[in-house]
């Protein structure tokens, strides 16, 4: 059985009223429950087991544990209980939203930052009233700043698989660069100093559309990489490079076996780097996009694809990106391929943006209630 560590750096950032607290090595052995709880035992929940749910692409091969790197991926549990610790290890660094019983804004954030290679003992909740609860971790950073190594569970109490929420009806894989990371969202001063504190994916248009639409999602997504040339004019580690791993910039990633989940829509939102570097070729653009939109086909052949883009470009770049996607758009469909749709956000003019320009958290919620409400129309969703 895992034992908390009570000398770990471990650091645990609660966010309360938009303040975050940081305290470490903190002894949680002393909490006083009540007499009712103090006769509950703790209950070891491993990570395989049925009273969890795992989103996004998680590697199982790697031991004992799952490996979850893309933004977005998240466990929940449903337990019958007061209280709940988990035993992670991260690459890096790790940032996670903590989520109790269908909250809309998570209620804690945890980061995980460690010294050494031993798994971790970490308190998520405590001193919930006895009773059925549903907890989610959701990892609001991007997999090149940190992959999550989770072990599993202790609740006290017991595990439930009866707790668990329903599945989502729908599921939605998002394909993007920062703006899909939800890079910088959280950033309060306008221009202010990059922290990887500031971006969450989940208040990120992707994680909103998800939201709003009660959407599974998959988010793919890796800050400055394009389609056929990144935002510092390379043309390495491109995006579809890394769209069949379960990682990106990282040795740890391994092959995805995309049968394992079937997205009902694929969302696209590619162009901003190719054309904010300056370096853009718009034959090789259009080849990237056809190339990459038919390898995905070829794997989801049944998923409707919406090819996205803003809003950060402007101005030329911004016609420029339409066009050249309008043009990818009608190769594909004389190519035979169907069920493909053109969305745009706005460039939001005088509006104010985070730092290096990405979309403020009203901005991109903003942005994502256009989108849903379009999805829930054009494909007749509730």
């Amino acid at each position: 059985m895992w034992r908390m560590a009570r000398n770990s750096s471990l650091t645990i950032a609660l966010l309360c009223s938009l303040l975050l607290c940081s305290c470490s090595g903190e002894d949680y052995s002393s909490i006083d429950f009540s007499k009712e709880m103090q006769e509950v035992e703790w209950n070891w929940i491993p990570y395989d087991s049925d009273a969890l749910r795992i989103t996004g692409r998680g590697d199982f091969g790697q031991g004992d544990f799952v490996v979850l790197m893309w933004s977005g991926s998240a466990v929940t549990v449903g337990f019958e209980g007061g209280a709940l610790e988990a035993v992670f290890w991260v690459k890096k660094t790790v940032y996670l939203d903590v989520f109790v019983d269908g909250e809309e804004e998570p209620s804690s954030i945890i980061k995980l930052s460690f010294p050494d290679d031993n798994p971790t003992t970490v308190p998520v909740v405590s001193g919930l009233p006895y009773g059925p609860h549903t907890v989610t971790l959701y990892k609001r950073s991007e997999s090149s700043f940190g992959e999550w190594h989770f072990y599993g569970m202790r609740v006290l109490g017991e595990a439930q698989k009866s707790a668990l929420p329903p599945p989502p009806e729908h599921k939605i894989e998002f394909i993007g660069n920062s703006i899909t990371c939800g890079s910088d969202v959280l950033t309060p001063t306008v221009g202010g100093e990059f922290d990887m504190m500031y971006q969450d994916a989940y208040y990120g248009y992707a994680g909103q559309v998800a939201k709003n639409l009660g959407a599974e999602a998959h988010i793919i997504c890796s800050s400055g990489h394009g389609v056929s040339v990144n935002f510092d004019g390379t043309r390495n580690n491109l995006i579809p490079d890394m769209y069949g791993l379960t990682g990106a910039h990282s040795s740890s990633a391994v092959e995805w076996d995309h049968s394992q989940w079937r997205p009902d829509v694929i969302v696209i939102n590619l162009g901003t780097n190719d054309f904010a570097s300056g370096k853009v070729d718009s034959a090789l653009f259009v080849n990237a996009t056809v190339d990459f939109i038919r390898q995905i086909r070829s794997i989801h052949p049944e998923a409707k694809v919406v090819m996205l883009d803003g809003p950060m470009l402007g101005g030329v770049y911004m016609i420029k990106c339409r066009e050249f996607l309008d043009i990818a758009k009608g190769i594909l469909e004389a190519l035979g391929e169907t069920d493909l749709y053109r969305f745009s956000f706005e460039p939001k003019g005088e509006s104010p943006y985070g730092y290096y320009f990405h979309p403020t958290m009203d901005e991109a919620a903003a942005d994502a209630k256009l989108m849903s409400a379009w999805m829930r129309s054009e494909f007749g969703w509730n």
